[in-house]
């Protein structure tokens, strides 16, 4: 009918519970010593993930020619917001990388022979295993959660910092990662 406004709602908890769960350095150390065992590029492959930020799926899809060892850069072609990016390779990974099984000289080739599948779930669940019951809940997106909780935690890097490294588009995408640092505010309690 003209004139009639509905306002409808969503109701409470239908978008889900937003969790955010994360490693802490000693945590991804055990993992990564762990992959080592299970397959020495898996190792790369999961110190990469955590160090980069980037998405699984851009990982498995980046070109051996996308990245530049010597500039600590790689080029993610496309993301899952349609957009390309560049991604800065701390050192960590830079060494990883300089120490790849298969070399990094390989024209044409993906920079991890992994594919989406069976196989590297099977990689994962034998490097949980051998990691430690305690890392049982660990998926490969947890790497991303645990780089975006190290750069606010360890980097110092506020929601806009994280908006600016180009792994979200807005501010209420990387707003998830307000909680995991203690705010200036309630540091005050020192005074007390």
């Amino acid at each position: 009918q003209a004139g009639i406004d509905f306002k409808l709602k969503r109701p409470k908890g239908s978008g889900g519970v937003q969790r955010v769960d994360w490693l802490w350095p000693e945590q991804a150390q055990r993992l990564f010593d762990a992959a080592e065992t299970v397959d020495p590029e898996f190792n790369r492959f999961l110190v990469f993930l955590c160090y980069t930020g980037v998405r699984l799926s851009e990982a498995l899809r980046l070109e051996v020619s996308q990245v530049r060892l010597s500039e600590a850069f790689a080029y993610v072609a496309e993301s899952k917001n349609e957009e390309s990016r560049a991604v800065f390779l701390p050192p960590v990974v830079v060494a990883a990388l300089g120490s790849h099984p298969r070399g990094m000289e390989r024209p044409g080739e993906t920079v991890f022979r992994f594919r989406k599948n069976g196989h590297l779930y099977t990689f994962m669940k034998k490097t949980k295993a051998k990691a430690g019951q305690d890392l049982a809940w660990v998926t490969f997106h947890i790497l991303c959660h645990t780089w975006a909780t190290w750069m606010r935690r360890y980097a110092g890097l506020d929601i806009r910092g994280l908006v600016g490294t180009g792994r979200w588009k807005d501010l209420k995408s990387a707003a998830r990662y307000n909680h995991v640092v203690v705010s200036e505010e309630s540091q005050r309690a020192v005074l007390l």
